[in-house]
């Protein structure tokens, strides 16, 4: 028989809300130390940051409530990973811990709307509950609902090496209330209506999977569609649901439980009449096959593993180890650009809440308790005008608005035809040292640096590569090294030296086998590439890919020096003349960027900048998006993470 509610929402055609259900986890992390060690206090700027610090010795992780458990569990990994980054040299995070110190409370909202639809289809007329009242009720309803399914709840996720195997929930000793009572309308949104807590799964990373979340949603809209219990008999089917839960806690974790196979069969017959996404039915399949194989649920994995003593030993699960400790990419968003993988990073670290509103797009919100700023691809805020980054993005209207503001940049011409080209080539062009680089910002790319004047050949080859669609820049060519300065806030908070793509010889290996050797220590973003650019250099060179290069032998695989073309780049912050720092402050300024990454070919970094000495300093590129991974992995000096001066700039001004 069918209860009323979900007759309407059948009516009504309202399960398709299922999909809006939020669902978040809160995390317990009692982190193991060496003796003597402390708990590095963890930042705290929003009340609602992700990982929070609630002792001495443990931490919080408290994900926000969202409708894609996938992004949940991703919330989750990236937590955990960067409290693994901040614990001492000898910290770890326990595969087991002897108590329940680490376990994880899970949270359900069902979507407001279904409440407001339900209420409005009630048509009361003024005689029937006021919206809060009735919205309690429903949630009593899916409360006694999941009480009944608690033994079945107890064998799939309760799990604990303290209770030999199988913990129970709720505790014998203490009365845990499944739906948090809502008495203020205004509050509705704000507040917490139900927790399902279950200590999930100490064996993983993140304690929890995509399925398990996705099952739990569903196990509350089957409550929601199971009759009411009648009011003389609530109080015996919780004792009796208490009950047995509690027996399968005390039981054999791998022991199967007969009395298991009706309420999984129930909930597969009412899955079917509802429809399934792929997503849900796969994890319906996994916990159904568990309930066959008890030694697959997570107290049957934990019971077997903790009584293998190398298993109990090691400091943290395999999978969980390799997941946790990824140099290069932040886990659960490593499909982000590297710059908002830094940025959240730093955000996690320094306790700011943050939402992750456009995946795709890379655009994020962070929020500390009194400011709020959305970013994009990790550097684009809200304080860059937009004209500003239309300016920066063509070359030839920055260059104009830098050389207006008395600042030393390139002589040259832009040109979008072919035959003009030519003829400039011809008159004044084929005997200088000169760059030829598209007209709209490339990041390198289609870029030729001639430092000796190039044949008709190389010319026609260089602009035709670079004639994109707003034409081609030719410049002559400054004097000294490219340098990469990073402005945030009208101050340079890293300095690189650029060298172009090259590898250096060691009497044994080929080209192509340095280029590997040297692949495999770089991030993806700054990998050597064997393409046609590089072929064409290293033809120049008088080489092949194969060449055995004598030892301390370099060869360039580029003629321009970019770190996303696979040049090298060393950290000299601290070295530079501090006058070259005011020159990079300047051409940001001149652009109105608050924010941008500025490259100058500088003849000397430790002579200081005069303006009268003609070619001591050339502004070539004004980005207002800077790479913020760059600093954080140099081929040579120190490396250091400026995302944090990123959010001290956004969060320090009102």
């Amino acid at each position: 028989m069918l209860n009323h509610y979900w007759q309407l929402i059948q009516k009504n055609n309202l399960f398709g809300l299922r999909d809006d259900t939020r669902i978040g986890v809160i995390r317990t992390v009692k982190p193991v130390l060496a003796e003597g060690e402390q708990l590095p206090v963890w930042a705290n700027a929003s009340r609602h940051a992700l990982v929070q610090q609630v002792s001495a010795t443990m931490l919080q992780l408290t994900t926000p409530l969202l409708d894609d458990p996938s992004e949940v569990v991703a919330y989750l990994r990236a937590g955990l990973s960067r409290v693994w980054a901040a614990l001492p040299e000898n910290g770890k995070l326990p595969v087991f811990t002897t108590g329940l110190e680490n376990n994880q409370r899970i949270r359900i909202v069902l979507p407001e709307v279904l409440f407001e639809r339900l209420y409005t289809a009630e048509n009361f007329q003024g005689n029937g509950p006021d919206y809060v009242t009735y919205r309690n009720q429903i949630y009593d309803l899916v409360a006694d609902g999941l009480i009944t399914q608690l033994p079945l709840l107890t064998y799939l996720f309760a799990a604990s090496p303290a209770k030999n195997g199988r913990a129970f929930w709720p505790a014998p000793d203490q009365e845990r209330q499944l739906v948090q009572k809502v008495s203020d309308p205004d509050h509705l949104a704000r507040t917490l209506a139900l927790d399902v807590a279950v200590e999930l799964d100490p064996y993983a990373a993140s304690g929890v999977t995509e399925q398990m979340l996705n099952f739990l949603i569903d196990s509350c809209w089957f409550a929601l569609s199971q009759p009411a219990i009648p009011l003389p008999a609530a109080a015996e089917v919780r004792r009796h649901s208490l009950a047995e839960a509690q027996k399968i806690a005390a039981g054999d974790p791998t022991a199967p439980v007969a009395s298991l196979t009706a309420p999984i069969d129930a909930m597969a017959v009412w899955l079917n009449q509802v429809g399934l996404t792929p997503q849900r039915k796969q994890a319906f399949e996994l916990m159904q096959s568990r309930v066959l194989k008890p030694e697959t649920t997570i107290a049957g994995q934990v019971a077997a593993a903790y009584h293998d003593i190398s298993a109990a030993q090691t400091p943290l699960a395999t999978q969980a180890h390799a997941d946790l400790s990824m140099e290069e990419d932040l886990p659960g968003f490593s499909n982000l650009s590297g710059n908002s993988q830094a940025l959240l990073q730093a955000v996690i670290d320094s306790g700011y809440q943050w939402t992750l509103l456009d995946r795709e797009q890379n655009i994020l919100q962070i929020a500390s308790d009194t400011q709020r700023h959305v970013l994009i691809d990790g550097a684009l805020t809200s304080r860059t005008p937009a004209s500003a980054m239309v300016v920066a993005e063509h070359r030839q209207a920055a260059k104009k608005m830098l050389a207006a503001a008395g600042l030393p940049v390139a002589r040259g011409a832009k040109f979008t035809r072919w035959p003009e080209a030519k003829a400039a080539f011809e008159q004044s062009f084929a005997r200088k040292s000169i760059v030829v680089k598209p007209e709209q910002r490339s990041h390198g790319l289609a870029v030729e640096q001639f430092a000796v004047p190039p044949t008709a050949k190389q010319f026609a080859q260089a602009f035709h590569a670079a004639n994109q669609d707003h034409g081609v820049l030719v410049e002559m060519m400054g004097r000294g090294t490219t340098y990469h300065f990073t402005v945030i806030g009208r101050r340079v908070v890293s300095v690189l030296e650029n060298a172009a793509a090259n590898v250096v010889g060691d009497g044994r290996k080929s080209i192509k086998e340095l280029i590997a050797l040297k692949n495999g220590k770089r991030p993806n973003a700054r990998q050597l590439k064997l393409d046609e650019t590089a072929n064409r250099q290293l033809k120049l060179q008088s080489v092949t890919m194969n060449t055995v290069l004598r030892r301390g032998q370099q060869i360039f695989l580029a003629s321009a020096a970019h770190p996303q073309t696979g040049g090298d780049i060393y950290d000299v912050t601290t070295e530079i003349d501090p006058s070259y720092n005011q020159l990079a402050v300047a051409a940001a300024d001149a652009l109105e960027l608050p924010i941008a990454a500025v490259d100058i070919v500088i003849d000397n970094l430790y002579d200081a900048y005069a303006a009268e000495h003609e070619g001591q300093a050339i502004i070539i590129s004004v980005d207002p998006i800077p790479d913020l991974t760059l600093p954080q992995q140099p081929d040579m000096g120190a490396a250091h993470s400026i995302a944090p001066a990123l959010l001290t700039y956004l969060f320090s001004e009102k």
